[in-house]
């Protein structure tokens, strides 16, 4: 089903908090269905993606863990050329911004990674966590909501 521009309509999950721009960050998990199309969710994300440039979330970010895991995920579970069209997608990319990771962000993700010994949380997602506070990006793109909304991270799509 379309809108009157022909573009899909974004589901209501997938809607902005507010009215003003709206950091947001992507993990692997919200970026790896738009890829693999053989996701369940596929569909939704892609149909996100696509009204990117109308939503209001800006600016959009990741890190280099986050395209490292998403490269190898795709590589391992679809296929080369899927995981490459991945990364020169998101390398080319005007609307997204891949982030470095600091020695000081690194450090300090693993202090917070070993303070958290109830949860299993990966160390990527502490990096995340940490670099997304840093540039005030409250919001992820993620289907582990549960994990980003423990280190104090809006999931969107919301559940």
């Amino acid at each position: 089903m379309s809108d009157k521009n022909g573009s899909l309509p974004v589901p209501p999950e997938f809607s902005p908090p507010g009215q003003g721009a709206t950091p947001l960050f992507l993990d692997t998990s919200g970026l790896y269905p738009y890829f693999d199309t053989q996701s369940p969710v596929a569909e939704a994300v892609t149909q996100f993606m696509q009204a990117l440039p109308e939503l209001p979330y800006r600016p959009l970010l990741t890190n280099q863990y986050v395209v490292d895991e998403l490269i190898t995920l795709l590589d391992s579970h679809v296929n080369h050329a899927t995981a490459t069209r991945a990364f020169e997608t998101l390398r080319d990319s005007e609307a997204i911004q891949i982030l470095s990771v600091s020695d000081d962000l690194f450090w300090a993700a693993g202090e917070q990674f070993s303070e958290y010994d109830d949860h299993t949380l990966s160390f990527t997602d502490h990096l995340i966590s940490i670099q997304a506070h840093r540039e005030n990006a409250e919001h992820i793109l993620t289907y582990d909501p549960d994990d980003f909304a423990t280190l104090g991270l809006t999931p969107i799509p919301r559940t």
